[in-house]
């Protein structure tokens, strides 16, 4: 591969994660939970995979009641550094409610990620399990 081809990788990677942000967020279905995503700048999270099936909109996961696994990815800009770290994470929950709006909210503390489940009155109902990362 030559190095403008090279190039072209992160670039495409930043368009699809822009373009992912483009449209309008959907009316959320009131015979399902969803789940809405929180990071803190500059950091990015997308919604990745629901029980292990690839989600069609990394900006919120809609669930049926009941358990599920919810796997997401964190990219972290590294300060005043060209280069970004990419962190995965899963959090499994039993309990989605059919109405209920939670939260996946992300932290950090230096170069420990995490995030927690929390539901619409602020409970934390699961914590992620820690953030693989590697570098972007």
């Amino acid at each position: 591969m030559t190095s403008k081809s090279l190039l072209l990788i992160p670039m495409l990677s930043l368009v699809t994660l822009l373009s992912a942000c483009a449209g309008p967020m959907p009316k959320a279905d009131p015979s399902e939970a969803w789940i809405g995503l929180q990071e803190e700048s500059p950091s990015a999270m997308l919604a990745e995979n629901l029980d292990g099936k690839r989600l069609n909109d990394g900006r919120y996961f809609e669930v049926t009641p009941g358990a599920h696994t919810l796997d997401m990815t964190l990219f972290v800009e590294q300060g005043g550094d060209e280069n970004q770290e990419d962190c995965s994470a899963r959090v499994k929950y039993d309990g989605f409610k059919a109405g209920e709006h939670y939260k996946m909210v992300e932290s950090s503390l230096g170069t420990e990620y995490r995030a927690e489940l929390m539901d619409s009155h602020g409970k934390q109902v699961a914590p992620t399990q820690d953030f693989d990362c590697s570098a972007g």
